[in-house]
């Protein structure tokens, strides 16, 4: 009975030695580790600038929006644009024109500035929060409802429309 147990535990033993050898060695997990780098190393880019480009899309439909709702406001106000950002949001607007995050907060990663230039004009500018991470290109939008942009700076009437 004794002979018959210690072959079963050196049978046994014999099979946690084998299981223990058929383990992954430290160059295999090397390889998979570096495989893993390299493939987060050619993905990380590609999602970033999907988010940029999905702020400036977005910055694009706000500016157009926007521009529609001060020519609203101008109609309404015996054709003179705001004076100010504040007057489109309640409670100087019943109902307001905009949301009153536009002029408070960051929207899609850009802030935005009105600039008053008299009763027939005015500029409205977009600008990243952070540039280089939430956008690369400024915004610019005047009276004539046409949305211009630059990179690297801020944009003026000067430069080209967005297609």
């Amino acid at each position: 009975m004794n002979n018959q147990k210690s072959r079963f535990f050196l049978k046994r033993h014999a099979q946690l030695e084998r299981n223990f050898l058929t383990g992954f060695t430290l160059v295999e997990i090397m390889v998979a580790v570096s495989i893993v780098l390299v493939l987060a190393v050619l993905v990380i880019p590609n999602v970033l600038r999907a988010r940029i480009n999905s702020n400036e899309v977005s910055t694009i439909s706000n500016l157009s929006s926007l521009g529609k709702s001060i020519q609203q406001y101008s109609m309404t106000n015996d054709y003179k644009y705001p004076q100010a950002f504040e007057d489109l949001v309640a409670p100087n607007s019943n109902p307001p024109y905009i949301d009153r995050d536009f002029i408070d907060n960051a929207k899609s990663g850009y802030l935005y500035v009105y600039e008053y230039q008299d009763d027939d004009n005015f500029r409205l500018l977009a600008s990243p929060k952070t540039p280089g991470r939430t956008g690369v290109r400024y915004f610019y939008l005047d009276e004539t409802g046409i949305i211009r942009a630059k990179e690297g700076g801020q944009a003026s009437e000067s430069d080209p429309p967005v297609q």
